[in-house]
């Protein structure tokens, strides 16, 4: 974000749609949010509480959430550049088929992370808890997850140049055949030899 000063934003700002820039909604309670068409430039997030909130048509660029709590975010087909969620608390957020660079998740939780479909570039997750990662048929370019965990992750079958989880802790992986081309560490592939064998076709006894 440049140097401007931010503006006070206000639930009636985020209602209107349309282009949004250099505003900073701060110490918000929203309810439900159902917004088509909207442009969210340089804007800022802190604090804010939310119930679900669905954005059609969703573009966003270098706009920071930090503190914030949402039940259920939505934002299918969204264009996302720049900006991050830190220390956020969302239940399901949901970014099918997002084209989505140069984002940062960093020291957050989210229950449900959904990026189907989509085209993730030069992303980071850093140091967060993510319940489901579902990354099912995207496109992924230096995307890289380090510290935190991930409970559940369903990896992609589409074109990998870089994914990296190998220095974040993943408790289960659903499909390891979509596996290739990410990068994992040793320790890792130990964990989940069992299913990497019998994908492979091995029958494994105890």
């Amino acid at each position: 974000m440049d140097s401007r000063v931010l503006e006070p934003g206000g639930p009636e700002d985020l209602g209107e749609g349309g282009l949004l820039e250099y505003l900073h909604f701060d110490g918000l309670e929203f309810g439900d949010v159902d917004v088509d068409g909207a442009e969210l430039s340089e804007c800022m997030f802190s604090d804010t509480v939310a119930g679900e909130c669905r954005f059609t048509s969703l573009r966003m660029s270098a706009t920071r959430y930090v503190g914030c709590s949402v039940t259920k975010l939505e934002m299918p087909g969204a264009t996302i550049f720049g900006g991050g969620y830190k220390g956020v608390r969302v239940g399901a957020l949901l970014a099918d088929r997002a084209d989505m660079s140069v984002f940062t998740i960093e020291d957050s939780r989210i229950d449900v992370l959904s990026i189907r479909d989509a085209r993730v570039r030069r992303v980071e997750i850093k140091d967060s808890r993510i319940g489901l990662l579902d990354l099912t048929n995207s496109r992924l370019r230096e995307v890289v997850v380090t510290g935190g965990r991930i409970e559940e992750l369903i990896p992609s079958r589409g074109r990998i140049d870089g994914f990296d989880i190998s220095a974040t802790r993943v408790d289960r992986i659903t499909d390891v055949a979509a596996l290739k081309g990410v990068t994992i560490s040793a320790a890792q592939a130990a964990e989940h030899a069992r299913d990497l064998a019998e994908h492979l076709g091995a029958i494994v006894v105890d």
